[in-house]
């Protein structure tokens, strides 16, 4: 009897153990809360790559656009806490979106463990090529006159916010902004002259800027950038102060334990010390900036304080 007992137990060790062993050679689920085709999109399949080198395990890009990103990252915030499943979020997920939707079904700050930081890159302010818009100046101006159509990634998006921003700085402007699922469809309205003009990650529009289709007016950046060196910040350009950064970073489920949170930390240096890595983000127009640990959650903490000021005070309900 009581060798058939340790048969049985030995039995489900080897059965627990070998479940164990099954949900570790699981892929890790990468969400990425927008349509395939933007920067997001692309920096996550450059990430997926190298990360999965190093952490020995196959990395999968599942898209779920919609609210900002915000269905993407209910998802994940619901997701089991064995490291299987992690979401590339954004400065709306995390930042934006708390003050602008009300009954927001995360919470950014409890549903989540942090990771790191790991992109933060300007917006570009462009018009179609053969606009007779040549300037901020000229946007201002023609806005004063008619009321102007801009396109944005999504309600809560930076690309949304740098317009409301510029509005709040000129109030007297008018503008109307059109929303889409992502940044492909609002690059695509653009291109047809359904809208006006657009903020969009800068990454997203520097191939449309240096081919001609369309014409760059500023940055949302207190510095110029490298690859459009001659394209002045809108800090510049008669908005004194104008400061708007696109930012992604890691998160996983909350309870999530601290070893597979520092196993990701630890993969992420090691990704992050290639020259061969760095090389493709700059070769995308995306600006590598690695921040994890508390200085990571403070800074998330900050944006979320900044982004709420200009939520409120510009009265955005989407």
């Amino acid at each position: 009897m009581r060798n058939k007992l340790k048969c049985l137990f030995l039995g489900v060790a080897i059965a627990t153990f070998s479940t164990l062993s099954a949900a570790d050679e699981r892929p890790i689920d990468l969400v990425v809360p927008f349509l395939p085709g933007g920067s997001t999109d692309t920096f996550s399949r450059i990430l997926a790559q190298s990360l999965s080198e190093e952490l020995k395990t196959p990395i999968i890009v599942s898209n779920r656009p919609g609210a900002g990103g915000g269905i993407g990252a209910a998802h994940v915030a619901k997701a089991e806490p064995d490291g299987k499943t992690i979401l590339l979020g954004t400065i709306s997920t995390h930042a934006i979106n708390p003050s602008l939707y009300k009954n927001l079904s995360y919470d950014p700050n409890k549903d989540f463990t942090p990771v790191a930081r790991v992109v933060a890159l300007p917006n570009l302010l462009v018009v179609r090529g053969d606009s007779d818009i040549k300037s901020v100046d000229d946007l201002v101006a023609a806005a004063r006159k008619r009321t102007l159509t801009f396109g944005s990634s999504g309600s809560g998006t930076t690309s949304h916010l740098s317009g409301e921003l510029m509005k709040q700085m000129y109030p007297e402007m008018k503008i109307m902004h059109i929303p889409y699922k992502g940044s492909p469809p609002a690059i695509t309205d653009l291109l047809g002259g359904h809208i006006d003009f657009q903020f969009n990650n800068i990454s997203d529009l520097v191939p449309y800027v240096k081919s001609g289709k369309f014409r760059a007016l500023a940055v949302s950046s207190l510095t110029p950038f490298a690859q459009l060196p001659d394209v002045k910040p809108m800090a510049e350009q008669g908005f004194p102060g104008y400061e708007v950064l696109s930012w992604f970073g890691l998160w996983l489920p909350k309870s999530t334990p601290a070893g597979i949170v520092a196993q990701f930390n630890g993969a992420l240096e090691k990704v992050y010390a290639k020259p061969a890595f760095i090389a493709k983000l700059e070769e995308a127009g995306i600006t590598p900036a690695y921040l994890a640990g508390d200085a990571f959650q403070k800074f998330v903490v900050d944006e979320q304080q900044k982004w709420k000021r200009v939520i409120d005070s510009s009265g955005l309900n989407p």
